[in-house]
């Protein structure tokens, strides 16, 4: 239970405020644009950091995936937590009677082979000692979340678990979800898994509301409180125009009073003191007028401000990928074998403004062939033919310098325009003020997709190849749909990657590539 919640970064505005909330052991979610502070929510909520002020008090314990972690180089085993177990049964198995490996094991014979049953269930290596390094980003956060689920009873807070999960592993992750007791609440925009949960709070700067119902629920919801709030804000400004047109009709008026009052004190045979006396008190009604106007112009302001507040939270982003078509033969591969995973040759050919499909499921080796077109990887085996001016966005925003500001990395990646132009395309994308002079690495997930794609929506020479890899990972639900729509009208030549079927049926794909992985060698026992 969470009680006048609010955090604010050192130095810094609260990023929110005021939030109160309880979660039962349910099926929560927690949605909101993107830069709303959810994963900031979510830290605290879990106790990974400290609110700037209010409370949270947590009745059960609690398991934490966080969006982003920290590089690993230990093994299956170490990710697991059993790597010191597993040693201590092989050192028995070999004959130690050392009673610190006994201890250590703690009659926990079956911990391999329960630890396997857990990596088949997750579609996973079985392979114990495989390093973290070497997996996809896929099995990464299935290995992350295996010990999170073998706690029944731990309430799991997770921070965007599907992002890089292939279509498998959804199914995995959806299963899991709907048989764990415990209760969760899910940081998500996949509309799959919304589509399971009981209840979504939505983070916005108006603060916590929850929607009861999942996805289908909270979409009627939305929109029906769309269309009031763009009525409301119709009303609010017919409600201001009105009383533009009352006081001007007011003051008029009283302009016409104080020059016929005037004219017949100028041929009136009366004391100058009564003169006086009326025109002062012609003069103060004058000066009533223009307070109370003043006073109901200040009172209309705000609620015109407030009306476009919330008209606001449900307008969309501006958010494009450009109009320019490509202007040389963009992508040919012959004899490619990708620097992992699927280790066939690949021969294609695609033409100016063609789309390519690329899918497979996790460890296939998708982003390894783009990392190898794009020229950060060499093939295994073949060649890459392709223009010059290639853009690729992947998961880990690569592209980003993340000490430099959005406003700094939008002069380097699309140079050219006016200090004005960026920071009209910045604020495009919800990056006014201050947001735009933050360091990449402080922005939330979305934002630093949004910001990437700006680098071909405002390149001033067009890009000849443009690779997606995963682009709607982080991205809130509007800008998802944004996505889909840009997606749907550039004209460019395109990659994709992505585990999404709504966004990949809206990109209007040309040709279809699927990567497998490489057969695991078969074992046979003697």
């Amino acid at each position: 239970m969470a009680r006048q919640l609010g955090y604010a970064p050192a130095g810094r505005d609260p990023v929110f405020s005021d939030l109160d909330a309880s979660f039962a052991i349910a099926r929560h979610a927690l949605v909101g644009r993107n830069g709303s502070g959810k994963s900031l929510l979510a830290r605290v909520l879990a106790g990974q950091l400290e609110p700037t002020h209010g409370s949270v008090s947590r009745h059960v314990d609690i398991a934490y995936l966080p969006q982003r972690w920290s590089s690993f180089g230990g093994s299956i085993a170490a990710a697991l937590g059993i790597d010191r177990k597993l040693g201590a049964l092989r050192r028995i198995e070999a004959g130690s009677v050392d009673p610190a490996d006994f201890h250590m094991l703690a009659d926990d014979w079956n911990v391999q082979e329960r630890a396997r049953r857990w990596l088949d269930d997750a579609g996973l290596p079985h392979d114990l000692e495989r390093t973290w390094e070497s997996l996809s980003g896929g099995e990464r956060v299935r290995l992350r979340l295996l010990p999170m689920f073998a706690q029944a009873h731990h309430f799991l807070i997770l921070d965007e678990p599907g992002n890089p999960l292939d279509r498998h592993g959804r199914q995995w992750l959806r299963a899991r979800l709907a048989a764990h007791p415990g209760g969760y609440l899910l940081v998500s925009h996949d509309r799959q898994l919304l589509a399971d949960v009981e209840s979504i709070d939505e983070l916005s700067p108006l603060g916590l509301r929850r929607h009861g119902g999942n996805y289908a629920s909270y979409a009627i919801h939305r929109d029906a409180e769309k269309q009031a709030a763009e009525r409301q804000l119709d009303q609010a400004r017919r409600e201001q125009k009105a009383l533009d047109r009352r006081q001007q009709e007011d003051r008029q008026r009283l302009a016409q009073r104080q020059q016929k009052a005037q004219r017949e004190r100028a041929h009136a045979n009366l004391p100058t003191i009564l003169l006086d006396r009326q025109k002062q008190r012609s003069e103060d009604t004058g000066a009533r007028l223009l307070t109370a106007q003043r006073a109901q112009q200040a009172r209309q302001r705000v609620q015109l401000q407030r009306a476009r507040e919330r008209a606001d939270l449900h307008r969309a982003q501006r958010f494009d990928l450009g109009h320019q078509p490509a202007t040389h033969a963009a992508l040919r591969l012959d004899g490619a074998i990708p620097p992992h995973g699927h280790d066939q040759p690949i021969d294609l050919h695609l033409a100016p403004g063609e789309r390519l499909y690329l899918g497979g499921d996790n460890g296939s080796g998708k982003s390894s062939l783009l990392a190898a077109i794009i020229g950060d990887l060499p093939l295994r085996a073949g060649y890459i033919r392709c223009g010059e001016r290639r853009l690729m966005i992947d998961q880990h925003y690569r592209l980003l310098r993340d000490s430099h500001s959005a406003l700094e990395n939008l002069r380097l990646l699309s140079p050219g325009h006016t200090p004005t132009r960026y920071r009209e395309y910045l604020a495009g994308i919800g990056l006014r003020g201050e947001r735009a002079d933050l360091p990449a690495g402080l922005l939330s997930g979305g934002e630093r997709v949004k910001l990437a794609l700006l680098a071909l929506d405002s390149a001033i020479e067009p890009y000849d190849l443009l690779l997606l890899d995963e682009p709607d990972s982080h991205l809130d639900l509007d800008s998802r749909q944004l996505l889909e729509q840009a997606l749907a009208t550039y004209r460019g030549t395109l990659v994709l990657v992505s585990h999404d079927p709504d966004l990949v049926a809206q990109a209007r794909i040309d040709k279809e590539l699927h990567l497998h992985k490489p057969l695991a060698p078969v074992t046979r026992g003697g």
